[in-house]
């Protein structure tokens, strides 16, 4: 390889080392980068996903000492100190299989890129049955679920707070201290509890999830105790039995019936499960995290909530911050969406540079599903429309989700600056594209050149760029045209 730092390559020729990046990411396959005297110099997402591995840390570290938790991994790197170029087959603990081809690519200038090539080989088999005219749409769900997992490690890294709430829940959960989870809605609650769950928890051990808001009285209490012998039919355990030597997650604690609250409120102070035939006990070890997006103090002090159960619950809060204060997540969760989303897509789709501006400036009051929601219209959307301003307005929908949540979303409506959003959102869009259109024709120097960087069609660039011509009705008033389509 060239002195040239790898995102400055001919073959990543772009902007901003964030821009070769993000070309990387639209590999389907996982790709590590390589030095020519063998170090790490970039991990794709992907190919982090496959290997076990993290991306920071990987890079810089000599491929040699590079620890994955694949089998057949030494091998790998073993053949590639003795110069041979050939194929290994990987494995995961969980049976996943991946194909790690070692490639070297030569330029015109005679720079050489050497890389490894990785291809998760469930992913390919979905795809040979889809092409012959079947496809497993649940293999597909799963394989989606895998890449849109929450990956704490670098997000943690990117957000002090969000990494200090998760510190403090993991010393939580050493120690066996009870948990309770506050945010708004679509901050990613249930994630975090599963991810403190797998700091403590070995593989067979259960993480069970109770949703307190689905129920009657009654029913949350079968649910959670289980339901007896009527009739002389086998006793059914309830959630509190399933969840023993794991974690139950009590999902929208808010909502537990007030008469069903003292039934939990006994378990959790001598953990007891009172069984049926002859009034027996047993005792059930067993994790506790909650979660609410409602102020339970609140509900507390209007006697809707018992003040001992919430003392129970919240031994160690955790308040997790929404995305508008994350903003660093943003781009970072776009890509890992969009990444699943091109899985799905014959071409990967790319977001124009103007729409990702608009992404990091909005304020998200549904948090991380909210921008996972734009981020699935806009594979629809985009090949529907070339108007950014028409695109915007079926994008950002945001609700006033008070009196759903609880109290109202701080900052809903507001851009990262704190800022109220712009009363017409059409004009001030493309007030917005016409600046950067002109920005790029000047960096450029002809239209053509700035609708190629922009990822538009020439027709658009003219379209946008139009001087407004002014006629004149019969009646005598003036009308302004825009060289803009209007419906």
């Amino acid at each position: 390889m060239t002195g040239l730092p790898w995102s400055e390559h001919p073959i990543f020729a772009a902007e901003t080392q964030h821009d070769a990046a993000s070309r990387l990411e639209m590999f389907d396959d996982g790709l590590v980068i390589l030095s020519t005297s063998g170090d790490v110099l970039h991990v794709t997402s992907e190919a982090a996903r496959q290997l076990g591995i993290d991306t920071e840390t990987a890079r810089g570290v000599p491929l040699s000492r590079l620890s994955t938790k694949c089998e057949g991994w030494d091998d790998l790197v073993a053949a590639m100190a003795a110069g041979h170029s050939v194929d290994r087959l990987l494995r995961r603990a969980d049976g996943c299989e991946i194909l790690a081809a070692p490639r070297s690519v030569r330029e015109a200038d005679q720079s050489t890129i050497r890389m490894i090539v990785l291809r998760d080989l469930s992913g390919l088999d979905y795809r040979r049955e889809r092409a012959s005219g079947g496809g497993n749409t649940t293999h597909l769900q799963f394989i989606a679920e895998n890449r849109t997992r929450p990956d704490f490690v670098a997000q943690r890294r990117l957000d002090s707070e969000l990494h200090r709430v998760l510190s403090r829940g993991e010393r939580a959960m050493v120690q066996g201290a009870r948990i309770l989870i506050t945010g708004e809605s679509g901050v990613g609650k249930t994630e975090i509890a599963k991810f403190l769950h797998t700091t403590v928890a070995d593989a067979d051990e259960p993480f069970v999830v109770a949703n307190c808001a689905s129920s009657s009285d009654v029913l949350f209490a079968r649910a959670l105790f289980g339901s007896g012998t009527e009739q002389g039919g086998p006793r059914i355990p309830g959630l509190i039995e399933q969840s023993e030597g794991g974690t139950l997650f009590l999902d929208e604690v808010a909502e537990i019936p007030l008469s069903a609250q003292a039934l939990l409120l006994r378990f959790l102070e001598d953990g007891l499960v009172t069984l049926p035939a002859g009034g027996q006990h047993r005792v059930v070890n067993v994790r506790v995290i909650a979660a609410t997006n409602r102020d339970l103090r609140q509900l507390v002090r209007t006697g809707r909530f018992r003040a001992d159960l919430y003392y129970r619950l919240a031994v160690v809060p955790l308040k997790v911050p929404p995305l508008r204060e994350m903003p660093a997540l943003i781009g970072h969760l776009t890509d890992r969406f969009l990444r699943t989303i091109n899985q799905r897509r014959q071409t990967p789709l790319l977001v124009p540079h103007p729409l990702r501006d608009l992404l990091n400036e909005y304020s998200y009051p549904g948090n991380i599903r909210e921008l996972l929601n734009i981020v699935q219209k806009l594979a629809i959307f985009l090949e529907e429309t070339g108007d950014l301003a028409e695109l915007i307005e079926d994008l950002f929908v945001p609700i006033d989700i008070a009196g759903i949540d609880g109290p109202k979303t701080e900052g809903a409506g507001l851009n990262q600056s704190g800022a109220p959003l712009p009363s017409n959102l059409k004009s001030e869009v493309r007030r917005y594209e016409r600046t950067l259109i002109d920005k790029a024709i000047r960096v450029h120097g002809s239209k053509r050149k700035a609708a190629l960087a922009l990822g538009v069609d020439i027709g658009t660039i003219v379209r946008k760029t139009a001087k407004p011509t002014t006629t004149t009705n019969v009646e005598g008033s003036t009308n302004i045209n825009t060289g803009e389509t209007r419906s």
